[in-house]
């Protein structure tokens, strides 16, 4: 006998002592602990079946997601769903394509915009300074990519600018940053000088990327164009330094400048202690020599009687470069590959 079938004999048995005038109080409270029971019953019987359907997967008897169809299901109707499902999944199809080729289109618009706003961004006029008793022109010449900072200068108006060479052709494929603005007719030789003066490093660290990469031939054109513009440096600092005191940034671009000149010299030039003993030393004098300037200049005296020197800003890098400068000197050429690979060890090579 099931819940249902016991929960329903307890019922009867109920309804018939009420039809026969049984009233005792004992009966009835009997009766109805005996109805609880039944429901108690039917409900643990309930919740055991619906963990049974749980564990195997199966829809619940109230689960409102479970399909029923409104018709008996057939055949033909069978084929018909199966029409439809196959109708819908190319119509999803067709939409997918379209929208891959919408996305594509989208994202090659996207990089076209940016290329166009960042060319924008890098076409910059020229800052003409006026001169008094020379025309200047009515509107601004835009500036060629990929010269480097303070290169040469367009052509005066009313004449032709020379035909570019091989080496410039190539420069144009250096992937150099493009100049932000150019000074035609400044005055400002510190300026200039510290912008050739960059320009100079960053082709020399260009230099030095294309050598690991194993491109010889490049790094020796980065080099050439580096030095060229580290001598228009100093030439361009020639003025500021013939002063009876010139300013620390003009003796600290100098030094720098003459520090890399000393760097190709001994890429290039075969500048060695072993090879060229003097003219090695008289160069490491030539770079130290604005560092020193600017040690001895940039002191300060401090204390009650004035008896303590301290360095000041400018005299505590110029100390640093040429430490830094002593210590690439002496171990710029260390090589800890060529130490590692001469490790040995008894039977190395005994197989």
């Amino acid at each position: 006998m099931n819940a249902f079938a016991r929960l329903g004999a307890g019922l009867a048995a109920s309804c018939v002592l009420a039809a026969q005038g049984q009233t005792d109080p004992a009966q009835l409270e009997l009766a109805r602990m005996q109805r609880q029971l039944q429901q108690n019953r039917a409900e643990v019987d309930r919740l055991i079946d619906m963990r049974l359907r749980h564990d195997l997967g199966l829809p619940g008897e109230e689960d409102g997601s479970q399909f029923r169809p409104d018709a008996p299901v057939t055949t033909a109707t069978i084929e018909r769903s199966q029409q439809e499902l196959r109708e819908e999944d190319a119509a999803t199809a067709s939409l997918l394509e379209r929208y891959n080729k919408l996305r594509v289109a989208a994202d090659q618009l996207r990089t076209e915009a940016a290329a166009r706003a960042g060319a924008e961004r890098q076409e910059r006029s020229f800052v003409v300074v006026p001169q008094a008793g020379v025309a200047q022109p009515s509107r601004p010449r835009p500036v060629d990519p990929g010269q480097a900072v303070a290169g040469p200068l367009p052509a005066p108006a009313g004449e032709q600018r020379p035909p570019k060479t091989a080496g410039e052709d190539f420069a144009s494929l250096l992937g150099l940053d493009p100049v932000k603005s150019q000074i035609q007719g400044s005055t400002d030789h510190l300026r200039v000088a510290q912008a050739l003066f960059k320009a100079g490093q960053v082709l020399m660290d260009r230099a030095a990327a294309a050598r690991e990469r194993g491109r010889p031939e490049m790094a020796r054109e980065f080099d050439d164009r580096g030095k060229e513009r580290l001598a228009r440096s100093l030439e361009e600092l020639t003025p500021l330094l013939q002063r009876p005191q010139p300013l620390f940034q003009a003796l600290f671009c100098q030094g720098r400048c003459r520090e890399l000149l000393f760097r190709y010299a001994e890429r290039y030039e075969d500048l060695s202690p072993v090879k060229s003993t003097r003219d090695y030393q008289r160069r490491e004098q030539e770079v130290r020599e604005p560092f020193l300037s600017i040690s001895a200049r940039d002191v300060t005296k401090q204390g009650a009687r004035g008896e303590v020197e301290v360095m000041g800003p400018w005299g505590m890098a110029a100390q640093t470069a040429m430490e830094q400068f002593r210590w690439m000197n002496l171990h710029g050429n260390y090589d800890a590959r060529a130490t590692i690979d001469a490790l040995t060890w008894p039977g190395e090579h005994d197989q």
